[in-house]
């Protein structure tokens, strides 16, 4: 593979595996001033076959194939250099389709990212500034690309096996994968349009896409055990860490700037068990999702003016109805000059990657680690604690990723100091939200029943439903739409709060019902000229 490729997508960058001093024989000389792939170079070092450096030892785990595959432990290499490749009687020559063995690309690693690291480490020194990630993964690919070259060669050398240039390519690849990447899950990263990857088991893996259509994929491991592993090194390599163990035998984890990884295992499930899914629309606009389909350009017109009077709007629907990708709509509808902060378990909303959205706080919660004292992990730091000290961050609102628990009441507080609200919900219709929000609320022992319908009237000024209706069942397809948005109008009636219906559509998504009310328009009527956000300078 070229060092001029473009890089797969992946984490930005993902911590050395396994960093010890075993490799400081291959430690380059002093590079070169100037682009930080020139410390490449290593004229000085022993040079075996083809220019490069000898071979060294590398180990790999035993797997109990038999000899000539090339998984047995490698032997010392002489040094000596020697012809490109001999043949004996005795080398078995591989196919060039046949797979890489993860245990080898796991040695490989390991030898890989200690070279990376100790170059880097030179190369810093030397340059008194931090290596950009883009020249890091340059430098790396390189050094890969050496690793895996000379493990090649010691095969041949030792009568074991001759590989073919594609399968040292592919060799090449995995090990950059596991290093810069996802490692041997990186191929169900790589499907631009799936929504989700369901994966029950090593060996049961399928592809979602959003018409409906299913998958079926390749296993991302050898066994359930080796699943985990890669599970619980995606979550150890998360910012902030996710633990996967017995003590945390489920994780929720942002992998990237693109996916949500949930995973269930350790005696939970009968197998581990692991949803990815894949944000497709992160930087999306409500009249783009009008014009595909998700409402009219009126609603989208409304609830642009709605979040520029800085109303409070609660977002509900069922899992996978679109709820994040409409919340994000909203928030993209606030003005780039205004500072607010974004709260959420995990980075799902992703607006603060935006290059417009310069003077915003996004506030992620964190999983305690520690010993448990007074009923909690120490390090442990809540959506509900979050909110608090983001009022002390001088924010026009708070966009509530999702309301699961104790910051319904948090958020209610919140509401109450003055400061607008944006969050989803689950729920199955719009009225409901309001009695699963009031009984989140009281069950945290803060308020009554009744004093939470109260403020929910008082507080929240629209409730907007959004409806997915999947016909994939009998071979149709999928669509998302607003099923229904009401107004709160404060009043509260036989101990509920009183809402007008403002738009309601019909099982198939078309409109049957828009009547904003009086009331609500001349809220929004300093807001008429509102442009949409492509007007304003989408970047």
């Amino acid at each position: 593979m070229s060092a001029h490729e473009t890089a797969r997508p992946g984490p930005a960058d993902l911590p050395g595996i396994g960093l010890g001093q075993a490799f400081s024989a291959l430690r380059p000389t002093a590079p070169p001033a100037g682009w930080a792939a020139r410390a490449l170079r290593e004229q000085n070092q022993p040079q075996g076959r083809d220019g490069h450096p000898a071979a060294r030892r590398l180990s790999v785990p035993q797997t109990g194939e038999p000899a000539g595959t090339g998984q047995e432990p490698i032997g010392e290499a002489s040094g000596r250099a020697g012809p490109a490749r001999r043949e004996a009687a005795s080398v078995q020559v591989l196919g060039e389709d046949t797979r890489p063995d993860w245990q080898i690309v796991i040695a490989l690693r390991a030898t890989a990212s200690e070279l990376i690291t100790e170059r880097q480490e030179q190369w810093e020194q030397e340059h008194r500034h931090p290596m950009t990630p883009e020249d890091r993964r340059l430098m790396g690919r390189s050094v890969i690309t050496r690793v895996v070259h000379e493990h090649a060669d010691e095969l041949t050398r030792s009568g074991q096996a001759l590989w073919p240039l594609a399968l040292e390519r592919r060799y090449v690849q995995a090990v950059e994968d596991a290093i810069f990447g996802y490692g041997r899950m990186q191929p169900v990263f790589d499907i631009p349009d799936a929504e989700n990857i369901e994966i029950h088991g090593f060996d049961s893996v399928v592809a979602q896409f959003g018409d409906g259509r299913r998958r079926e994929l390749e296993p991302v491991a050898d066994s359930d055990e080796e699943l985990v592993a890669a599970v619980r090194f995606l979550g150890e390599n998360a910012n902030p860490p996710r633990p996967f163990d017995d003590a945390h035998p489920t994780i929720t984890v942002a992998v990237g700037d693109r996916f949500r990884l949930h995973a269930i295992g350790f005696g939970l499930a009968d197998r581990p068990s692991v949803i990815i899914r894949q944000h497709l629309l992160t930087d999306i606009g409500l009249d783009q999702l009008a014009a595909g389909g998700l409402m009219p350009r009126e609603v989208a017109d409304l609830l642009r003016r709605a979040v520029l009077a800085r109303l409070s709007i609660v977002i509900s629907g069922d899992q996978g109805a679109g709820k994040t990708t409409l919340l994000r709509a909203l928030v993209d509808a606030i003005p780039a000059t205004e500072r607010f902060g974004t709260l959420e378990t995990d980075y799902e909303l992703l607006t603060h990657l935006q290059p417009r959205r310069r003077n915003m706080v996004a506030l992620q919660a964190t999983i305690g680690l520690g010993e448990v004292v007074d009923g909690r992990r120490i390090g442990e730091y809540t959506v509900a604690d979050l909110i608090p000290e983001a009022l002390r961050q001088n924010l026009t609102r708070l966009v509530v990723g999702e309301v699961r628990g104790d910051e319904a009441g948090a958020m209610l507080q919140a509401m109450q100091s003055g400061a607008g609200a944006l969050t989803t919900t689950h729920s199955h219709s719009a009225s409901a939200t309001m009695d699963r929000l009031a009984a989140r609320v009281a069950a945290g022992g803060v308020l009554r029943l009744d004093e939470a319908y109260r403020q929910i009237a008082y507080n929240i000024h629209l409730l907007v439903h959004v409806q997915l209706l999947d016909e994939s069942w009998r071979g149709g397809g999928r669509r998302r739409f607003v099923g229904e948005i009401r107004a709160l109008t404060g009043a509260i009636e036989n101990g509920r709060p009183v809402t007008h219906l403002v738009y309601r559509a019909d099982r198939t998504g078309a409109p049957v019902v828009f009547d904003p009310g009086e009331e609500l328009l001349a809220e929004l009527a300093p807001f008429t000229d509102a442009k949409p956000s492509d007007e304003r300078g989408r970047s």
